[in-house]
């Protein structure tokens, strides 16, 4: 890891702490600069595949995920928390009920149900896209 203001490679942790979700948030320091900064760690499922409509498989990936998901609550009143808490409760329950490989319309589903309970609008707009 390198620090985002000098990259030096010198750092320190400073503090731990294991978020709600399966993630590690740590306070780092630059011992070069003296730049504090937090970062998150969480564990990747690499062997987790989606299957999509057509039988193609491809790799989970949650970045194309949270993409999805960003593009359905554009300019809505809803915060970074609880899209990253709607994320990580989705992944948490896709990892819990399958194994090796997730059909794409699970996915969808879950974040669906979800998205309802957080918001009428956002939860449209990601339906129409995805069903």
């Amino acid at each position: 890891m390198r620090c985002p203001k000098c990259s030096s490679e010198e750092l320190k942790v400073l503090e731990t702490r294991a978020d709600k979700v399966a993630s590690t948030r740590r306070r780092r320091e630059c011992l070069d600069c003296n730049h504090r900064f937090s970062t998150i760690e969480e564990v990747l499922r690499e062997d987790l595949a989606v299957v999509k409509r057509d039988g193609r498989r491809e790799s989970f990936d949650r970045t194309k995920l949270a993409m999805g998901l960003r593009r359905a609550i554009a300019k809505r009143p809803i915060d970074a928390e609880q899209i990253n808490a709607l994320l990580s409760d989705t992944l948490r329950r896709i990892e819990n009920e399958f194994d090796n490989e997730v059909p794409s319309r699970a996915i969808a589903d879950a974040i669906m149900q979800r998205l309802r309970k957080v918001d009428a609008i956002a939860w449209l707009r990601y339906a129409s896209f995805y069903q």
